[in-house]
């Protein structure tokens, strides 16, 4: 069943702790999954992950480790104690094996996982990371599934049927509470049913598929994303152009689409739209709040410099809203690299153009809190597109996919902010995505910290520009939904060694190389 993107799901969020929504937040919903689907106490837990892909070099340093055993643990993205999960669960006798070894992954950011359980059971899986804390799992004890975590998922394995499939097809929709799909296969004997519903299945219901096959094993796990998938696909517009003709024929703001188009593939109130975003709002302005009043943490390339703004900026080019910018955008990378609670906006990798460009400019022109919600409202809808017909993921399209995608969103917050009209956000989000076209991910020590907060800087200031000339009545010359078409095609043209792999660019030089070794040195590994 194809799921259309969510700004909750996909876009603004997962609100988290850890230096990466790719490999630190999807691990932790990878593992919260596989912890479901052993009813015993998992007692080992092994993950493969291919020298070729991203995760051979980044895992621990994107704690992809921590994330995947937290998510065992029952931890969410937040919790306080994820940075210890794998010294908590292997002190509750938890054996716990990460190995590097080639099995030709199709996806960089791949996951080959085994758990085992007191109860001797033991389950297979393979699952990815696809961008910006969204996950897909594509196997399960061998079979081929179609995961992404927004529902409930029931998997059946049998064998011998006795009944045809339309029949096992009918009792699903008949009895299972909830019921939205089933997917199912027979082969050899072997029957395979992968249900997804809205509530759990009963024990009762699942007893009367035993009038249709013999059942072998049953693995069943409950949502993992804010925003629970559908079952009717229905959305009010699927391109950027079918929203701005029904922006133009009804009179609606960029917001009032992003609630619209919310609602609807949420399946909840406008105003559980509204309150939601307000929310997240909420802590993204408290982040800039803790991250100018200073943060501390050891394992960090970059420590406490968003103070310095203020020391200097009688100094500084553009007056009181350049020098805000700057000093947000870093505040919310340095609460991002120290471990606060912060909201991946699209990624964490890019956690800080978005909120500190959209905050320095509603301080500058005496916005409301309202105005800002609104403002990532008509944010979040850029992003569902850029997450619909392309991608968040550096591993896939390069730091492009993710600062860049984030200054195209920004640059239509800042229009909404301003008031402008939808076409006009539209037009200054292609304009700031035109601009990023091939932006590489080569960041020192594969840490999400250089040169990540000079490209948040940097997008920040493009949004900024592209907001500006399309206010002023700039030709886009190319709308947005051929600019991502474009963008989603260029940015998977660059190299794997320029895409977030640390293999090359500013990562290999000669000064990059010895900051990664000094991290080690700290940490006893040199």
């Amino acid at each position: 069943m194809a799921e259309y993107a969510s700004i909750f799901n996909d876009v603004l969020g997962p609100v988290m702790v850890g230096p990466s929504s790719s490999h630190t937040a999807a691990s932790v919903r990878i593992g919260k999954a596989l912890r479901q689907m052993v009813k015993g106490n998992v007692t080992y837990f092994q993950a493969d992950f291919d020298p070729k892909g991203s995760l051979a070099a980044s895992y621990i340093t994107q704690c992809s480790d921590v994330g995947l055993v937290g998510g065992l643990l029952g931890m969410e993205p937040t919790h306080e104690d994820l940075l210890r999960s794998i010294e908590l669960a292997e002190a509750g006798g938890m054996t716990i094996n990460f190995r590097i070894i080639p099995y030709e992954a199709e996806h960089p950011n791949t996951y080959r996982m085994i758990i085992r359980s007191d109860q001797k059971e033991e389950v297979t899986a393979t699952a990815l990371s696809v961008g910006g804390g969204m996950i897909a799992f594509t196997e399960i004890q061998g079979e081929p599934v179609t995961i992404s975590g927004g529902f409930y998922e029931t998997l059946i394995y049998g064998k011998s049927p006795t009944s045809a499939i339309s029949d096992v097809t009918a009792y699903a929709e008949a009895k299972v509470p909830g019921f939205c799909q089933i997917e199912q296969r027979v082969a050899d004997e072997k029957v395979f049913l992968n249900i997804k519903s809205h509530q759990p299945i009963t024990e009762e219901v699942l007893a009367g598929f035993k009038q249709f096959f013999q059942i072998d094993e049953v693995i069943a796990f409950d949502p993992v994303l804010p925003v629970m998938s559908q079952k009717e696909k229905n959305v009010p517009f699927k391109t950027a152009e079918e929203m701005l003709q029904i922006a133009e024929r009804d009179q609606l703001e960029l917001w009032q689409l992003a609630t619209m188009y919310e609602s609807v593939r949420g399946n909840i109130s406008e105003q559980q739209v509204y309150d939601k975003m307000a929310d997240i709002v909420a802590i993204m302005g408290k982040g800039i709040e803790i991250g100018l009043k200073g943060t501390e943490y050891a394992d960090r390339i970059l420590g406490y410099q968003s103070y310095k703004v203020g020391e200097h900026q009688a100094q500084m080019i553009g007056g009181t809203l350049t020098a805000d910018i700057v000093a947000f955008i870093t505040a919310m990378m340095e609460v991002k690299s120290s471990m606060n609670v912060f909201v991946a906006a699209p990624t964490a990798g890019s956690c800080g153009a978005l909120p500190g460009t959209v905050f320095a400019v509603a301080k500058e022109y005496n916005k409301s809190n309202d105005e800002i919600i609104k403002a990532m409202l008509a944010a979040g809808i850029i992003g569902v597109f850029i997450a619909e017909y392309a991608t968040f993921a550096a591993e896939v399209a390069g730091c492009q996919a993710e600062c860049g995608a984030g200054s195209g969103m920004t640059a239509a917050a800042l229009v909404q902010l301003m008031g402008g009209s939808a076409r006009t956000a539209a037009n200054a989000a292609s304009m700031a995505l035109q601009n990023i076209f091939g932006m590489v991910c080569d960041p020192v020590d594969v840490r999400v910290e250089v040169p990540c907060l000079g490209k948040n800087m940097m997008c920040g200031m493009n949004a900024l520009g592209a907001a500006n000339m399309a206010i002023a009545g700039f030709d886009v010359v190319i709308p947005l939904d051929e600019t991502i078409d474009s963008f989603d095609k260029v940015g998977r043209m660059i190299p794997p060694e320029l895409r977030c792999t640390g293999l090359a660019g500013l990562a290999q030089t000669k000064t990059g190389l010895e900051i990664s070794r000094q991290l080690a040195c700290r940490k006893g590994c040199c």
